[in-house]
Formats: C-alpha cells, structure tokens, sequence
C-alpha cells in the first residue's frame, strides 16, 4: 500500500537523526547487502544531508537533428520547439514537501539541474536532487543553495539538440541502482542510498538499533580522548539497550587506558 503524505513526514522526521551510514547498516540488518548504495561517482555538491520519497523522471538522448539556421530562429527553435514541445513535461505538478527529485540523464553529460531549475524545486518544496547526469551553473547553485544536489558530473550545455523528456514516475537506474517511485532516498556527504518502500520501516528499526549504540561507543571514545561531546553523540530515540553495547569499561580494556 502506498504511503500517505503523513506517513512520508513520519518517516523523514526519524531519517533526519540519521546517516547514510546508519541506513547502510539497516540494509544489511533486513540481507540486502548488495542493494541500495549508490555509486560514489555520485557525489554531494556541497557537504549536506537530505531525505525524502522518490520523483523520478527520465531525459533520453536525442537523435534529432539540429536544423541549420540564424541564431534568431535558434531563439525560437530552442524555447517553442525543444522547451515547447520536445521537453515539455508537467512534473513540478507533482512535486510536494516530502519529494526528493530523481533525474535519470541516461548517463548523458547533460544537465539535471540548474541555478533556476533548482531554486523553482525548491519553491515547491522538493528537499533534494540525485541524478546520474550533471549539475548546471554550478557557481550560482552552490551561492544560492537552494536544494541539496547530488549529481555525477558539473556541466555546461542545456538541454536543447542532446536530451528529451522522456516522462515521470516510472523505474530508473543511478548509479547502479534500481529506484522506484516512492522509494526512500537518504543523502550526506557519504552519498546516497535508496531504500525499497516495502522494507522502509525495517530499515529503520535496525538503523536506529546501529545508531545509537554507535552513539554509546562514541561517546566513550570522545570522552577518552578529551574532545568535548557533540550532539553527534546523544540519543535520537527510545529503544531496547543493544544486546552487544559497550560499555566504559568495554571502552578502557579496548584501548588499554583509564578515562
């Protein structure tokens, strides 16, 4: 059954307390071992993090021909005939507050997301872009910062003569992952991760399990070696003691001194 937009805020407010890192161990937790890591040739823009439930769309490479003509006809060929008709696409209709964008270039160096494109996304309340294809003016985007990207390549071109729309909703392929809409999408700066929708809540009861015991043990190690604790290292929920913490004492014998 597909999840309500309520339900989609539940979920994300409980990703948030957590890492790509902490979904990876809920992935292993539930035996997809080998599912869900996006490729890290897809990297994060800037350092960030982000979460939400996939949109995913399609450009397609083009074997139209560019026409010879003045560059005032080009004026009008790109914006009434590429952007008019050939790329014309309703997807910021479908965008909502618990969106992330995911943007299948086919693997072409052509642009996912731009200054504009991103600042319109975000407007709609999209929280976050993953594609396989590149990021446009990048100087302004990470500037403005107005959505967090994750894109394989930075760009120049746009779209016109190289990609057409090739439709929303429906199973794409980034970075060697399968992703189906609805999917959840968890992102920082460790990359991304695309958890299936039916083993949402799973995933997230053996990340959360992995989490705060890493918690525990972190914070031991930040006490011994006198760096003052962070937020990093308090509990997000309230869940059973892990059957295999460390404890203080764990702690000294490990690394052989008293703190």
């Amino acid at each position: 059954m597909a999840l309500d937009n309520a339900r989609k805020k539940e979920i994300l407010e409980t990703v948030k307390h957590l890492r790509v890192t902490d979904i990876r161990d809920g992935m292993d937790w539930v035996g997809l071992h080998h599912f869900g890591t996006v490729s890290p040739e897809i990297r994060p823009l800037w350092r960030t993090k982000a979460a939400g439930f996939a949109l995913t769309a399609r450009h397609i490479p083009t074997n139209r021909q560019v026409p010879t003509m003045t560059p005032q006809d080009y004026t009008k060929w790109a914006y009434e005939y590429w952007y008019g008709q050939v790329f014309k696409n309703d997807m910021p209709e479908h965008i909502n507050d618990t969106t992330f964008l995911v943007v299948d270039t086919c693997n072409t160096p052509t642009p996912a997301v731009g200054s504009m494109d991103s600042m319109i996304w975000a407007a709609l309340g999209a929280r976050g872009v993953l594609t396989n294809g590149g990021t446009r003016d990048s100087d302004e985007t990470l500037e403005q910062k107005a959505i967090p990207i994750w894109s394989r390549w930075i760009v120049q071109p746009m779209y016109q003569g190289r990609v057409e729309w090739g439709g929303h909703s429906m199973p794409v392929e980034i970075g060697g992952q399968r992703i189906n809409p609805d999917d959840l999408i968890v992102a920082d700066g460790d990359g991304a991760i695309v958890v299936p929708e039916d083993v949402i809540d799973d995933v997230l009861k053996y990340a959360i399990q992995e989490s705060e015991n890493d918690k525990i043990a972190r914070g031991h190690l930040f006490d011994a070696l006198g760096i003052p604790r962070s937020e990093s290292t308090e509990s997000k929920f309230d869940v059973p003691a892990h059957p295999f913490e460390l404890s203080h004492e764990d702690m000294v014998r490990m690394i052989k001194r008293s703190f």
